[in-house]
């Protein structure tokens, strides 16, 4: 009994120890089929996609850059397109400026020629010319000039008519009244001054106040200006 007891313990045992160890060859089986599906799933799957992703990373990167570059290349373009445009419109405004100035400089002496000079000049003219003893000295002058070229021809003497023709002939003397035409002064439209026509030579000696004006400002106009416009050193 004791030895079949024991037999029968041994073939109980024996097959028990057995069966463990086949269980743990076949987890051990499997956990290295897990690991070869990872493995593959790995390779196959997971690596390419991460390079795939690293390569679309570097792709974004590298347009990001381009992009980057591109923005900064267009922005210094349009600073450097704005500089010139502001620096474009800087130059016709201080061009227009500078124009606008010299207007009103050119503008401003006109004025003070016109009211310094002209206005002035023609008061003094315009009064001197009504004066009879002006007049009467300014006919004789012409009439001595003619006479001293030797011209023999009728003159007229002609006065403004804010004067009295008696005044003049009086100062003129018999000589001179002689020798004009109608052995008188008369009265023109003129508002000063003289005129003196030479009837053979059809020519009019032009003496009047406006006349007197225009010549005497053509002639002092150049002293005006240097002396009122003219740069200081």
């Amino acid at each position: 009994m004791l030895a079949l007891k024991n037999i029968s313990l041994s073939f109980i045992n024996g097959p028990e120890l057995t069966c463990g160890r086949s269980m743990e060859q076949a987890v051990d089986t499997g956990r290295d089929k897990v690991k070869q599906i990872c493995e593959v799933l790995r390779k196959e799957t997971l690596e390419p996609a991460i390079e795939e992703a690293k390569g679309i990373l570097d792709d974004a990167h590298k347009k990001g850059q381009q992009i980057i570059a591109e923005a900064k290349e267009k922005a210094v373009k349009m600073i450097s397109d704005a500089e010139k445009k502001i620096e474009k419109e800087q130059k016709i405004f201080k061009a227009s400026l500078n124009q606008g100035a010299r207007q009103s400089i050119e503008w401003l002496k006109q004025e003070i020629e016109e009211r310094l000079l002209n206005q002035n000049l023609a008061g003094l003219i315009a009064k001197s010319t009504v004066s009879p003893q002006v007049l009467a000295n300014m006919i004789s002058a012409v009439v001595e000039a003619v006479k001293d070229e030797g011209l023999e021809t009728d003159l007229s003497a002609i006065i403004p008519g804010v004067v009295e023709p008696r005044e003049v002939n009086e100062l003129l003397g018999k000589e001179v009244l002689e020798r004009l035409k109608e052995k008188s002064v008369i009265v023109g439209p003129k508002k000063g001054g003289i005129e003196v026509k030479l009837h053979k030579e059809n020519v009019t000696i032009d003496i009047s106040d406006s006349a007197l004006l225009e010549l005497m400002t053509r002639y002092i106009r150049a002293d005006f200006h240097q002396y009122f416009f003219a740069e200081k050193e």
